[in-house]
């Protein structure tokens, strides 16, 4: 994980450690001390004020967080790193490696909580998006694009539901994806409370071998059960799968 992230190379970015017994083993194979943040600091209980200082400051800056979590159960039951993280800047990679959890954050340039496009659209009989805000279209390959959706339910949902982004070539096919569960994986639709905004926010990440062009960005939800049942859309031009929310442009090095 250590080589995986020198490799990236990204010119601004932090690791957190969100686990005992971790820093001699990581600093071991990654040279730069400064930039590797252990927490919850300490062995004391988890201290949500703390928590939040230090994350904020992290974030103002660094433009990229990786975050490696192992063991968080037992230090961080709560999860407060990661549902801070989750909140407040762009999950665009999640993935086990071993017994541990390699995850990279997207930090933006500004607070993108606001709607900046209302949409209303359907999805199955319960779920509407309000609308959602896309932080940038315009990027460079290995550039992560922050997006943040707007959720309602009418009623309890007893189905979980993923999230898909998918970067559509001019041929229509995929780019670049992601999937995931609603706030990181940390807000489930079935706790989706009915009538209240949920705000999630989402990183699609691009690979850095992506090719300059145009591309499309589209959404949609599916079944977790079920990954090939699409929860149908209802818009405006009527009834479809996936919707698109906005044309990106990914130009050359």
């Amino acid at each position: 994980m250590a080589q995986r992230i020198l490799d990236e190379a990204h010119p601004n970015a932090a690791v957190i450690l969100d686990a005992p017994n971790q820093w001699e083993v990581f600093t071991y194979y990654f040279p730069d001390e400064s930039v590797v943040y252990p927490l919850p600091k300490g062995r004391s209980r988890p201290n949500p004020a703390e928590i939040d200082a230090v994350l904020g400051e992290i974030a103002g800056e660094y433009g990229r967080i990786y975050a490696i979590f192992w063991g968080e159960a037992q230090r961080d039951p709560e999860r407060l790193v990661e549902r801070w993280l989750d909140e407040h800047t762009f999950k665009a990679v999640d993935e086990w490696v071993g017994d541990a959890r390699f995850v990279m954050y997207a930090v933006p340039a500004a607070p993108a909580r606001a709607m900046e496009t209302e949409t209303n659209w359907q999805f199955g009989d319960a779920i509407t998006l309000q609308g959602y805000a896309v932080g940038a279209e315009t990027a460079l390959p290995g550039d992560v694009i922050p997006v943040t959706l707007f959720w309602e339910t009418a009623v309890p949902l007893d189905k979980r539901y993923k999230v898909f982004l998918h970067l559509l070539d001019e041929n229509g096919r995929p780019a670049a994806q992601r999937d995931s569960e609603p706030g990181g994986g940390l807000a489930l639709t079935t706790t989706w409370p009915p009538g209240e905004t949920i705000v999630d926010n989402h990183g699609l990440f691009l690979p850095p071998d992506l090719s300059p062009g145009t591309y499309t960005l589209s959404l949609g939800l599916y079944d977790v059960a079920d990954p090939v049942a699409r929860l149908p859309i209802q818009t405006d031009d009527g009834m479809v799968d996936a919707v698109d929310l906005a044309v990106i442009v990914v130009a050359g090095d």
